[in-house]
């Protein structure tokens, strides 16, 4: 039977859905890759987003985690307007370098022209690996910067992309959670008891 990946997936970039595996719920930090059964449910929770090319297994924990710190460090550093460090860069250019993709055009007889990839005898672990950095790579120097945010919401380690002029939270459930809280703090202000 196939496990459900237990934590957020809020349709982001790559390598947010990557940072948000370490998330809080009830008040504690949760890997969302604590397990290789957890990292199989949330790579099959993204399958659809993940290149299919390539010979072989997906990545293991272990290999997506050597990723998740340096792909981490590296957008809290962006969205603090830092440079990220340089082992962090080198991890994440090295990992992006293992899969080399090369657009082709093929034409077979009977069937009309396709676009392929060529990675050139990397294997799809390397190649979902390197979506995962390259999009990492893509939002540090690209545009997508500038909308990079950490969830408003007291207690959420969420990254997200602000994609609306008043979008300030992960997720509509912790802009619900803050608009309470602000709601019974104002309440309890007005009647504070004796």
């Amino acid at each position: 039977m196939t496990q459900t990946y237990a934590g957020p997936l809020q349709d982001e970039p790559l390598a947010i859905e990557l940072h948000n595996t370490l998330y809080a719920s009830g008040g504690q930090v949760v890997d969302g890759l604590a397990t290789e059964t957890n990292t199989r449910a949330w790579l099959d929770a993204l399958a659809d987003r993940l290149p299919s090319e390539g010979n072989g297994r997906l990545p293991s924990r272990a290999e997506l985690l050597e990723l998740r710190d340096p792909v981490r460090e590296a957008l809290h550093a962006a969205m603090d307007g830092d440079a990220p460090s340089r082992s962090s860069l080198e991890i994440i250019n090295r990992i992006s370098a293992n899969a080399p993709r090369s657009p082709m055009a093929r034409w077979r007889p009977g069937t009309p022209p396709v676009a392929d990839v060529d990675l050139h005898g990397a294997s799809r672990a390397a190649a979902v690996l390197a979506a995962f950095a390259a999009d990492t790579i893509d939002l540090l120097t690209g545009p997508r910067r500038d909308a990079l945010r950490a969830c408003g919401a007291s207690g959420c380690m969420l990254l997200f992309l602000k994609n609306h002029p008043r979008r300030e939270w992960c997720s509509a459930a912790c802009g619900n959670r803050a608009r309470q809280a602000r709601h019974y703090a104002r309440a309890r202000a007005r009647h504070p008891r004796p």
